[in-house]
């Protein structure tokens, strides 16, 4: 189904400028750099704008539709999206309702001006201010190579006005720029000779007295003579009020107020491009409403406007909160859109007419990435004038313009843009009609004479849209599942014929809506809410109403029809794997069913009912309970056609039980690393396209290998390959002079631990273990390394005594002596009997013969005290023998 950004069945885009065809409002700029451009008849997002602002803000592009500027009454950008040439600190306000607008000098095309309004932020609190008043400052698009410039900023009107500007063409095809403060209309004149900074004032009997009351929207018709405002009252509690005004385009007066309701806090208004309807948006007071927000429509051609309020839409409390109800703008194709903080805007598509034909469409236009806030461009209401209403837009249709003026039209020459159609491309007719030869979109023009006003040329961009060409009857099968499956009954998901009719109309630019029998269809009326539909008789018809704009549709049949022995019941049991510890592999029961059923799509739910409406399908990435759902459901679909519907039972098994692996390559050239697992797999596939249960690389990097279990059940496992740390030794602990001498090598923490082999002879062997026990006393060459690599090496002493010496004349052991003693030099030895009496004291690199002054001593134990250079004391024993 289309989604498009604007759903709509007509482009109207009217003109009342006695020029050519005029596009000055063709791109807008508002919000959270938000932007659309009109050009083609259909809103376009833009994504380049700069623009920034809670409330206001003002557009202008040339008469061909290309952008100049656009300002939020204090920075000015132009046509690259740059901040244009002494383009800032203008003295307007972004969160100003209205807080600018831009009108051009009727008499030079390069010259613009930028009014700019005041703000209730400006008065800190004093009702007289100071404030930012009402102010102008000139744009010459001849300066800036072609880009603009701002040549005077700032030139005072009014010290204090409010929140509201509109403008509109004079009767004199000049400009009027109104703006309001208490009871009084202020309105200049913009002339070939710029701005008369002595206004019009219109006094009224409406005050708005208190500064904090001066927000809200203000416009003045597109035909110049009506003006409508809303007051957004927030003291001395919330409130609001909206009045019709008379406008008079030839004086600039305001006269005749006509109050029309106070029963919402009122801040947006506008009129259609008729000038006939009146639209305004207000927050409503009940904290019990069901809604907050309202839109509601008047029409101004009534004698009593005030009793003709009809509501457009209710903001339900759901749809939005706002604390503003938001500005309402005409736009180039002559709906008005409403704004509001978000990334949509509402629109009313048919402005022009009266109650629900007037067609609200809530949040119709996406605005991509970017946002809108509570204002949109305000631009010169002229802009938007219509003089005809304008049906019917179907290729092969009559289209037909209606005219309706306050002046006394004496003729019009109509041009439909359509050479194709021959001599009937031209009309004289007031209310003319014209067949279109092919879709499109044409310029119409309408050169219009009166006899009380000026002429004027009006033109109008017109659509036609082709209607779609489809079967006339399309069949959807389903299957019967229920208690009763023979019953000829079941339920439908409607949205399976919106795809079936997508395909055969070629493109899914359209809409589909469901309805019961043809009348109901024809005329639009009680539409299937639905998706999901049971029907009541098997090979009962639905009748589809298939468009791509409202008016251009066709109606089609959809025969429901319920295909008995269809119910497969309890199918199988399957074994399937787990993929994740959440999942398990649908595909795999998906693949394992399709070779029951040839040329069918398999697919898996939870439950009967999601297979039924082809809802919650399940896939690989769902997370399932296999504890909890060993039954799951399976749909066998034939084209978009229900063929059969059953359950399997599911046997979960475990992937491969195996983590991540991790290698250490040398730097070394030539060096290689083989990749290996500790565990056994059925089968291998490495990311390098070997099947083997190990490989050797020689390049660090990830290495993928898929392992395969015996039940079939794959797992991935990524095999890093790093290049080899450096190895540090931290310390080595020698527990020395002991009846075991140990040794225990500690490696620095920050090195991995695994893979490391220990060495005490300089590399000549190497064993797992970072401890040596039961050593001898001597010097040791400690070599650590990791693999193959990285070695690192330390030389350390372990010290020690013979145990027992025989000092019998044989020369073998005639003597105990420290060993190593050369790397004692001055260390010293006490030797002591067993009572403790101190026989000798000789240097660590003497010798001790076994005597006491000369005198052999007996056999037996002597016990003795090292004194190391360093402070160290070790004591022990050593036993004489003769």
């Amino acid at each position: 189904m289309k989604k498009n950004p604007l759903n709509f069945f007509c482009i109207l885009l009217f003109f009342s400028i006695s020029v050519s065809a005029q596009r000055e409002t063709a791109n807008w700029f508002f919000g959270v750099n938000a932007g659309l451009n009109f050009n083609t008849g259909t809103p376009i997002i833009l994504d380049t704008g700069q623009v920034d602002t809670l409330e206001g803000c003002s557009t202008i592009s040339d008469a061909n539709g290309s952008l100049l500027f656009y300002t939020d009454g204090v920075t000015v950008w132009n046509s690259m999206h740059d901040v244009m040439t002494n383009g800032t600190d203008l003295i307007g306000s972004l969160s100003s309702t209205q807080s600018c607008v831009i009108v051009p000098n009727p008499g030079n095309d390069n010259i613009f001006y930028i009014f700019t309004t005041d703000v209730v932020d400006a008065y800190n609190g004093n009702n007289a201010g100071p404030s930012n008043g009402f102010n102008y400052s000139i744009v010459d698009m001849s300066l800036g190579t072609g880009l603009g410039a701002v040549t005077l900023k700032n030139v005072n009107l009014l010290p204090n006005t409010s929140e509201k500007v509109s403008s509109t063409l004079s009767s004199d095809g000049n400009f009027w720029v109104v703006t309001h403060r208490n009871n009084q209309f202020f309105s200049f004149k913009v002339t070939a000779a710029g701005v008369n900074t002595i206004p019009v004032v219109s006094n009224t009997a409406q005050s708005i007295p208190d500064y904090r009351n001066i927000r809200g929207n203000m416009k003045i018709s597109p035909n110049g003579n009506k003006l409508a405002i809303a007051h957004t009252l927030f003291e001395p509690e919330q409130a609001g009020s909206l009045y019709l005004y008379d406008f008079d385009s030839t004086t600039g007066f305001v006269t005749n107020g006509e109050f029309l309701a106070d029963d919402l806090m009122f801040y947006g208004v506008e009129f259609s491009s008729s000038s006939q309807r009146l639209y305004a948006s207000g927050k409503l007071f009940g904290e019990n409403s069901l809604a907050n927000m309202q839109i509601q429509q008047y029409n101004v051609a009534a004698a009593d406007v005030a009793n003709t309020k009809y509501v457009v839409h209710d903001y339900a409390q759901a749809q939005v909160i706002p604390s503003l109800a938001g500005s309402l703008q005409l736009g180039l194709d002559k709906r008005i859109y409403h704004a509001l903080p978000g990334s949509n805007l509402s629109t009313i598509n048919s402005p022009n007419l009266l109650g629900a034909s007037c067609d609200f469409d809530f949040q119709s236009v996406d605005l991509g990435f970017n946002f809108s806030r509570f204002g949109l461009p305000a631009m010169v209401q002229s802009y938007f004038e219509s003089i005809a209403t304008i049906e019917n837009f179907c290729l092969g249709d009559q289209t037909t313009f209606t005219v309706a003026s306050e002046n006394d039209i004496t003729g019009i020459t109509w041009n439909f843009d359509d050479p194709a159609s021959g001599s009937a491309n031209t009309s004289n007719a007031i209310n003319a009609t014209h067949t279109f030869s092919s879709v499109g979109s044409y310029t119409v023009t309408a050169n219009v004479t009166f006899s009380n006003a000026p002429d004027q040329l009006f033109t109008e961009i017109v659509v036609i849209q082709d209607t779609p060409n489809i079967a006339p009857v399309f069949t959807l099968e389903q299957c019967d599942v229920d208690e009763n499956d023979s019953d000829g009954l079941s339920i439908f998901n409607l949205e399976e014929a919106i795809t079936v009719i997508e395909e055969d109309n070629g493109s899914d630019n359209i809409d589909v809506m469901f309805f019961e029998n043809i009348n109901d269809a024809q005329l639009n009326e009680n539409m299937i809410s639905d998706y999901f539909y049971a029907n009541t008789t098997n090979n009962q018809i639905l009748y589809a109403r298939v468009f791509s704009y409202v008016d251009c549709f066709t109606i089609t049949q959809v025969r429901l029809q319920v295909n008995s022995g269809t119910n497969l019941g309890e199918y199988d049991t399957i074994e399937v794997c787990e993929l994740n510890g959440t999942s398990i592999s649908v595909s795999q029961i998906e693949e394992t069913l399709e070779n029951d059923f040839s040329g069918a799509t398999i697919s898996m739910y939870n439950t009967r009912n999601d297979a039924l409406l082809q809802e919650n399908q399940l896939t690989d990435f769902t997370p399932i309970n296999a504890s909890s759902n060993d039954e799951l459901y399976f749909r066998v679909s034939y084209g978009s056609n229900c063929g059969f519907i059953g359950s399997v039972l599911i046997t979960v098994v475990g992937q491969p039980e195996v983590g991540d692996q991790q290698a250490f390559l040398c730097g070394a050239e030539g060096a290689a690393v083989e990749l290996a697992f500790e565990e056994s797999f059925s089968s291998y596939l490495w990311s390098t396209n070997e099947t083997t249960p190990s490989i050797m690389v020689t390049e660090i990097g990830t290495y993928t290998v898929t392992v395969t279990n015996s039940a079939g059940c794959e797992k991935e496992v990524l095999y890093v390959v790093s290049e080899e740390p450096p190895l540090e030794i931290e310390r080595i602990e020698v527990n020395d002079f002991q009846d075991v001498n140990t040794i225990k090598i500690i490696v620095a923490a920050e090195n991995d631990q695994e893979n490391i082999s220990y060495s005490l002879n300089g590399g000549n062997s190497f064993i797992e273990s970072n401890e040596f026990v039961n050593i001898y006393p001597g010097v040791y060459d400690v070599v650590v390394r990791r693999g193959e690599c990285n070695a690192a090496a330390e030389t350390i002493l372990v010290g020690g005594f013979p145990k027992f010496f025989t000092p019998n004349g044989d020369n073998i052991n005639d003597t105990w002596q420290l060993l190593q003693k050369e790397y004692y030099p001055n260390a010293t030895i006490e030797l002591y009997d067993r009572y403790g009496k101190n026989l000798n004291y000789i240097k660590a690199d003497s010798e001790w013969d076994g005597t006491y002054k000369g005198v052999p001593l007996p056999s037996g134990d002597y016990w003795y005290k090292l004194t190391l250079e360093n402070g160290r004391i070790i004591k022990g024993n050593v036993t004489l023998k003769r």
